[in-house]
């Protein structure tokens, strides 16, 4: 599921940004999203998605 290829692909990389989109499980990000991650729920606008993942690129790189 994604919660689990956001586990592993953080493994592999730890600063990659993970945007999560769902209709049905919004409500579990908070115990199962990996931390520094957004989630956004359906239906939503295709800006959230550009806002969600710039803010995640902008604190990633001020973490450097």
């Amino acid at each position: 599921d994604g919660w689990e290829l956001a586990r592993v692909a953080r493994e592999n990389s730890p600063d990659l940004p993970v945007v999560y989109i769902s209709g049905a499980s919004g409500h579990e990000w908070s115990a199962l999203g990996v931390p520094n991650s957004l989630m956004i729920t359906k239906p939503f606008a295709p800006a959230q998605v550009v806002v969600a993942v710039s803010s995640l690129l902008v604190a990633s790189d001020s973490a450097s």
